[in-house]
């Protein structure tokens, strides 16, 4: 593939880093009056709005089998539904900020899940060896050597996050390249299908704080962001940038994320950063980048593994 030049694809790259990484600040904003439930409905169910609306416009109709839109379900549960609660819930015993650095691992999970689920792509060593890495880079990042002050419910819920990431990204390639339709009819379906199915943890959530729905509301505002910037408009642009620099550039975009997002968080939400979390991050990330590391196809025709989102 011939890349494209960086000013066609960097703006969208640099948006859909900003969004993602702008996501933690976000979320920590809506929890300010609304329950994690109702956090991960409502960023689906806005996005879903807002997609629905720009397929709309195109005069776009996805054309899905039954079949088709059953293996979109299964990739939603795992990518836009699971996640998307359980990263509120940790967020309430977790900073942003540490929230985005243990979001960084999800790389390794889709190169886990990947040697377990598809034989074919066997892990290298030096994969093998990124997935260690990322594991001691966690517990560097959490500070294991002190389990008395490690945020073990707010870092388990994190990491079971990354993990159901993992395993949407793998299951994503397993079932939807026969999927024949444009990145954003693709979103717009699945995230359309996580809100019909968190809609009834969104209903039986305790009623929102008085106020939280209001104009004024810093709770709806984070909202509102979570759902138009994060969770639409942000995966139309990372499939713009996978389709002009590639997979690997455009899964580059990990690296970038939490450093956004530790910005934001010290800057809006004045949360304090401990000397091991950027340092077990730096670890983390070059598991990352060992475990993305694929070996060269022995055959033609074989392809790299793609690229997922960030959050």
């Amino acid at each position: 593939m011939t890349q494209a030049p960086a000013r066609a694809w960097v703006p969208a790259f640099a948006l859909c880093a900003v969004s993602w990484g702008a996501s933690f600040l976000f979320i920590s904003l809506a929890l300010r009056g609304l329950a994690p439930a109702q956090v991960g409905f409502g960023r689906v169910a806005i996005g879903t709005v807002v997609l629905g609306a720009a397929l709309l416009l195109a005069r776009r109709r996805p054309r899905l089998t039954w079949r088709d839109v059953a293996s979109i379900g299964v990739v939603a549960i795992g990518l836009s539904t699971v996640p998307f609660v359980l990263i509120p819930y940790a967020q309430q015993h977790i900073t942003s900020i540490l929230a985005s650095l243990l979001n960084a691992t999800t790389p390794l999970w889709t190169a886990l899940f990947v040697a377990l689920l598809i034989p074919h792509e066997r892990a290298s060593r030096a994969q093998v060896g990124g997935l260690l890495l990322g594991a001691a880079g966690i517990a560097v990042l959490l500070g294991a050597w002190n389990i008395d002050a490690v945020p073990l419910l707010g870092a388990a819920l994190m990491l079971a996050a990354t993990a159901f990431y993992g395993i949407g990204s793998t299951m994503s390639r397993m079932l939807l390249a026969r999927v024949h339709e444009g990145p954003t009819a693709l979103s717009a379906v699945q995230i359309g299908i996580s809100a019909l199915l968190l809609l009834p943890f969104a209903l039986a959530a305790p009623a929102p704080a008085p106020g939280a729905l209001s104009l004024g509301s810093e709770a709806l505002w984070g909202l509102l962001a979570l759902g138009v910037l994060g969770t639409s408009f942000t995966y139309v642009l990372f499939w713009k940038v996978i389709r002009l620099a590639g997979a690997t550039t455009a899964a580059s975009v990990t690296y970038v994320v939490p450093v956004v997002a530790t910005l934001l968080g010290v800057l809006v939400l004045h949360e304090h950063v401990r000397w091991h979390e950027p340092v077990g991050a730096a670890v983390v990330l070059a598991g990352v980048w060992l475990a993305q590391r694929t070996p060269r196809p022995r055959a033609a025709g074989r392809t790299a593994p793609g690229a997922e989102p960030a959050t």
